[in-house]
């Protein structure tokens, strides 16, 4: 999990939630505030960037690691069977060279009778061929050790560079959170506050009974059955944390939510929002229905599910965990897809 400090990013998220309205503030101000707001959004998308390349890099490892354990399984198979070849060679060719005395004339001579001498001379010849045989079958098995041992190597070579680029991202989120926090130590308290407020008060609360968010759920879910169940699941969800790489049960990042949510009504999602942006049909976004899946800048880098009345919910970021929010364009709208 990528080490981001709380207060940082809750002011980099509110950058991309509504636009700030400073009534009463001096142009001047409102002009750095802007600046600020803009830049701030930039730390967010790369943050969100690094998050999605993070998890291809995971997927990426994951496959790895499964191929050099089927390849470590196959090295002790193919290991033990030229083990076995070899004490076939080694007993084959002691028995050669005691016999190598043993000529032509030889077997005549100690021969009892002419069917003996030809059964002698038949039985060296398919020695002979079976010795041949043994030894290409060996060599070919060596070969064949040689090569899984040479793609072991090359799958080790290949976990270690993924580990080291996650390490590698993690130093770039690293770097855009120092950036957002010099950002924000030359902002006055009072432009602070008015950022953290902007992001309070878009975001809607955990939906409870008796609570001020409970007057605007999502309206009921009329396009199946399948739908509803995810956004049920969705909702149930909100004001979980979030975590880089998360995908459940109790924390999860933007993609390691949609696919968890798809999996309660067995549909297998990878967990990435750039591969999943290539699932299901493209959807407009005036044609949004319940369950669809929201992505947002290029690569996609994020990734939301559609609830209904305009509402989406998301895990956000480590500072906001999952969400239930308006759809809006603060965070640039890269397209929609419809799987269900």
């Amino acid at each position: 999990m990528f080490p981001v400090k709380r207060p940082v990013v809750a002011l980099i998220s509110a950058a991309l939630i509504g636009t700030l309205a400073w009534i009463g503030q001096p142009t001047a101000n409102a002009d750095v505030l802007s600046d600020a707001q803009a830049k701030l959004a930039s730390f967010q998308q790369a943050a969100s960037e690094a998050d999605e390349q993070y998890n291809q890099v995971q997927a990426n490892l994951d496959a790895a690691q499964a191929k050099l354990q089927q390849t470590n399984q196959d090295i002790q198979d193919q290991q033990s069977k030229v083990d076995a070849l070899r004490d076939q060679v080694a007993t084959i060719t002691l028995q050669q060279f005691q016999d190598a005395g043993v000529t032509s004339t030889a077997a005549l001579l100690t021969s009892s009778s002419q069917d003996d001498l030809l059964n002698r001379i038949f039985v060296s010849s398919m020695v002979s061929d079976t010795t041949t045989a043994l030894l290409q079958n060996f060599q070919l098995s060596q070969a064949t050790l040689a090569d899984l041992q040479r793609s072991e190597q090359a799958t080790v070579a290949s976990i270690q560079a993924d580990q080291q680029r996650q390490t590698d991202l993690k130093n770039q989120a690293n770097q855009q959170v120092q950036q957002a926090q010099q950002l924000v130590n030359k902002l006055t308290a009072q432009q602070q506050a008015a950022l953290a407020a902007t992001n309070a008060a878009a975001m809607v609360p955990k939906v409870q009974p008796q609570s001020p968010a409970a007057q605007t759920p999502p309206p009921p879910v009329e396009n199946g059955a399948a739908a509803a169940q995810i956004v049920a699941w969705a909702m149930a969800r909100v004001g979980y944390p979030y975590v880089y790489g998360g995908a459940g049960p109790s924390a999860y990042d933007c993609s390691g939510f949609t696919m968890a949510a798809y999996a309660t009504v067995g549909i297998k999602l990878p967990h990435s929002a750039t591969t999943q942006f290539n699932y299901g049909t493209p959807v407009p976004l005036n044609a949004l229905e319940p369950g669809d899946l929201v992505f947002f800048y290029s690569g996609p880098g994020h990734v939301g599910i559609y609830v209904g009345g305009g509402m989406i919910v998301d895990a956000r970021n480590e500072a906001l965990g999952v969400v239930y929010r308006k759809l809006d364009t603060s965070m640039p709208i890269a397209g929609a897809r419809r799987l269900l």
